[in-house]
């Protein structure tokens, strides 16, 4: 007789939980309805974009075609933030439907469902290279696949005016296609190396982390010095989870707090690695950003969810007007010689 009641009443609250998923898909469905029309949108326009940005850099461009450009750039700018903002939602909306199934499947098979919580860890990790293939594919898109087709129209171009022996204006032309062509190679070998950093496998941690703050110095949108001492060698796995997130850190701050001036501290204290990001930029209220972001900062939960990962202390303190600081401490019991 037990058991009926507890099924009976076990059934009503999986028959609820279900109920709140199918809401939830109606709004990811919503979500997705102005998601794909709107990165379709963004596509085309770069694609004009880049057949008037060779149009713009020909002696007799005027001023219409210059001012369709900068117009075009203005709502790539617009269309990418909106884009930006419905995916976190959809991957907002995706993980709580992935969690509330889970507990629709604890309530009608408690007796061999696997611990909900080994299965939200995996659907983070999941998540997690997702994410991670998504950032690639825009780095991709935005990066060298932009410079190759920029460089497709100006080589038609040049077709066009060796037919017509223009040879004054296809010089100018096949230059500045050199040169951007020079800028296309180094977005490509800046990519690979963001992939896996040779630096961390051939020199260690501390020397990745100078390369990684002398790049983004270099960059110009932020200032940055690393300083420290020689860090041991840990684990693989430890040492990528630690230079993403100094290298996430660095993103936000270029993203966040452009001219912000940024120290990067690496040491061995007491038996653990610190790392500690560090920048003077504006800083924010991290209650005010839980609460508009539904607690979950991206950036911020990407961080922490890879220090966790490998057993790794997070914690950031910031506040509007002060700057913001990330401490990532690793215990390193474990570390190789």
């Amino acid at each position: 007789m037990t058991d009926t009641v507890s099924a009976k009443y076990q059934n009503q609250a999986a028959a609820i939980v279900n109920e709140q998923v199918t809401r939830l898909r109606i709004v990811l469905a919503e979500v997705q309805q102005r998601l794909t029309p709107a990165t379709l949108d963004l596509r085309q326009i770069a694609r004009t974009i880049d057949e008037l940005s060779v149009r713009s850099s020909r002696s007799d461009a005027n001023a219409i075609v210059v001012r369709q450009l900068r117009q075009l750039q203005e709502r790539q700018h617009a269309l990418e933030l909106e884009v930006d903002e419905l995916q976190k939602a959809a991957r907002s909306i995706e993980q709580l439907i992935r969690q509330t199934e889970m507990s629709s499947t604890t309530l009608q098979d408690d007796a061999t469902q696997t611990d909900p919580w080994e299965l939200a860890l995996k659907a983070q990790i999941i998540q997690g290279r997702e994410d991670e293939r998504t950032r690639l594919a825009r780095e991709v898109h935005d990066g060298p696949a932009q410079v190759l087709a920029h460089v497709l129209l100006g080589l038609e171009h040049s077709l066009t005016l060796a037919q017509q022996r223009n040879y004054d204006r296809l010089h100018d032309l096949l230059c500045h296609l050199r040169d951007g062509s020079r800028s296309g190679l180094h977005e490509v070998r800046r990519f690979i190396a963001d992939l896996r950093p040779p630096t961390l496998d051939h020199q260690g941690l501390d020397a990745a982390l100078n390369e990684l703050c002398s790049r983004f110095d270099s960059g110009g949108a932020i200032h940055v010095r690393c300083e420290g001492t020689a860090l041991p060698h840990l684990a693989a796995e430890q040492e990528i989870v630690l230079y993403r997130i100094a290298q996430e850190a660095l993103n936000n701050v270029a993203k966040h707090a452009r001219g912000a001036h940024v120290a990067v501290h690496h040491a061995v204290h007491k038996g653990q690695v610190i790392v500690l990001i560090r920048d003077d930029g504006p800083g924010f209220d991290p209650r005010t950003v839980a609460a508009r972001t539904k607690g979950k900062h991206w950036g911020l939960a990407s961080m922490r969810e890879r220090a966790e990962l490998v057993g790794a202390q997070f914690a950031v303190t910031s506040s509007a007007g002060h700057g913001t600081e990330i401490r990532v401490t690793l215990q390193i019991e474990g570390a190789r010689d």
